[in-house]
């Protein structure tokens, strides 16, 4: 808890000018490259702070950011580009970002809904998910649902 809370505002001082590397490989099995390697960041921070220090952070101005941050990508997703409400620019952010909308990270939307509505066109095949998506990744961003068998076709 400590880390999260104290630790991580302070090494991220910069946040969202952060310098990131191209390239990561996820603790799951599987590689982010480009801009995924943001949003993956944005929503590992906000479940972090969430399970450390509350629904809303603890009052932590630092992770108040990072949540407003990935909101408003989110949203320019929608009313700049036109994308289904709750998605991001791809796949990869889309399935990024699933888990924070699972778990109510966001207070500037009703999480639920549009984690059902993302939810319904990973299933459905909508959208960017047209193409079936790294079944790691899918797995990784759905968790138990992934193992009910909705998620997408692999």
């Amino acid at each position: 808890m400590a880390f999260v809370r104290d630790a991580v505002p302070v090494d991220l001082e910069t946040f969202p000018h952060l310098n990131l590397p191209k390239v990561v490989r996820h603790p799951a099995g599987f590689s982010i490259s480009g801009a995924p390697v943001g949003t993956f960041l944005r929503s590992g921070l906000l479940i972090a702070g969430q399970k450390a220090l509350g629904s809303r952070y603890g009052g932590s101005r630092f992770y108040e950011m990072v949540e407003r941050d990935l909101a408003f990508g989110i949203m320019r997703s929608h009313f700049h580009h036109g994308y289904p409400k709750g998605t991001h620019c791809c796949v990869q952010c889309t399935l990024a970002v699933y888990p924070v909308l699972q778990a109510g990270a966001i207070r500037y939307f009703n999480c639920a809904e549009l984690a059902t509505q993302v939810l319904r066109l990973i299933e459905e095949g909508g959208w960017r998910f047209s193409r079936p998506a790294h079944p790691k990744l899918v797995r990784w961003a759905l968790g138990p649902v992934a193992e009910t068998g909705l998620a997408p076709r692999q």
